[in-house]
C-alpha cells in the first residue's frame, strides 16, 4: 500500500516526519483528496508537544508507492542534511519510483518557497554549548 510522508523543519531547528497510508495511486491524487491532513496531525503533536508550528519554509511531501521506495524514504529521513549519504539515498528513492512535492501551507510559506530563502532560526535554535 502505498505512504506519504509529510517533512517539516521548523525556526525552532526541530523536525518532523508524519506518515500515512494511503489508497491513492499518485501523490497528485492525494494532494487533491487529503490536503491538509497530515500538516494537521502534525501541528496537533507540536502544540501537545509545546513546540513552535512555525515552519522555516513549505515542508516537503513523499508518496512512496511501495514498501521498498518506503524504505528508501526512511533511509533518506535518517540522514545528516548535506553528506554524501543523503545524497545516495536521494538517488535511490527517486529510482525507487518516490514522489517529491513541496507542502505548502500559508501564505508566508508560498512566499518563502518562491524566493527560496528559507525564515531563520530562532535564536535558541541557533544556541550551541552552554555558557
Amino acid at each position: 500500500m502505498p505512504v506519504v510522508t509529510l517533512l517539516s523543519d521548523f525556526v525552532d531547528g526541530t523536525s518532523m516526519a508524519l506518515s500515512e497510508d494511503t489508497d491513492a495511486h499518485s501523490l497528485n491524487s492525494y494532494m487533491l483528496r487529503n490536503q491538509g491532513q497530515l500538516w494537521a496531525g502534525m501541528q496537533q503533536r507540536r502544540l501537545a508537544r509545546h513546540l513552535t508550528r512555525r515552519r522555516r519554509g513549505p515542508g516537503t511531501l513523499y508518496y512512496a508507492p511501495t514498501e521498498k521506495a518506503q524504505a528508501c524514504v526512511n533511509a533518506y529521513l535518517q540522514t545528516v542534511t548535506g553528506s554524501r549519504e543523503e545524497k545516495e539515498q536521494q538517488h535511490a528513492m527517486q529510482s525507487s519510483g518516490v514522489e517529491i512535492a513541496p507542502h505548502v501551507g500559508e501564505a508566508i510559506e508560498r512566499k518563502v518557497l518562491f524566493s527560496r530563502k528559507q525564515r531563520r532560526l530562532t535564536p535558541q535554535a541557533r544556541a550551541k554549548g552552554f555558557g
